[in-house]
């Protein structure tokens, strides 16, 4: 991770941003580890309804219209379902990439841009009754890199 491997217990703090009709809208972000920029450490809004959860670009215009209007801004993303999502894009077209696999109880979703060499990607997975069990995220060539897993007690 970063310029050196980081590997260490953290803890995500869920934090409940809001109670609205349709859900509840959660932060997600992790304790602060040092030499790792704040804007890393946090992976981001979601907003939780009873079949899906949503991955919110966190500019205030789109809280805004969230919070007050129950309105789902346009740029928001499905990361977990009951049924699979497909990519829109076909695999060598370059473009944002994302979709989600169906594997029993667990819903991953991936996405990745693969416009330049080092485009973004990002692949959370849940399960049922457990939430959040897997997270990675980074830039091509694994740079700025994180790789998270719930700990089983």
């Amino acid at each position: 991770m970063f310029d050196d491997l980081i590997e260490k217990n953290v803890k995500l703090n869920i934090v409940k941003k809001a109670s609205l009709k349709y859900g509840e809208l959660y932060e997600l972000k992790l304790e602060p580890i040092e030499g790792i920029p704040l804007e890393r450490l946090s992976l981001g809004y979601f907003y939780v309804q009873k079949d899906k959860i949503y991955k919110i670009v966190p500019t205030k215009e789109n809280l805004s219209k969230l919070k007050t209007k129950d309105e789902l801004p346009s740029d928001s993303v499905i990361v977990c379902q009951e049924k699979e999502l497909k990519d829109p894009l076909s695999r060598d077209r370059l473009g944002f990439h994302h979709y989600i696999v169906v594997n029993g109880d667990k819903r991953e979703y991936h996405s990745f841009n693969n416009q330049i060499e080092t485009g973004y990607y990002e692949s959370f997975t849940w399960e049922k009754d457990k939430g959040l069990i897997y997270y990675r995220s980074g830039y091509g060539a694994e740079k700025d890199a994180i790789e998270l897993k719930l700990k089983e007690n």
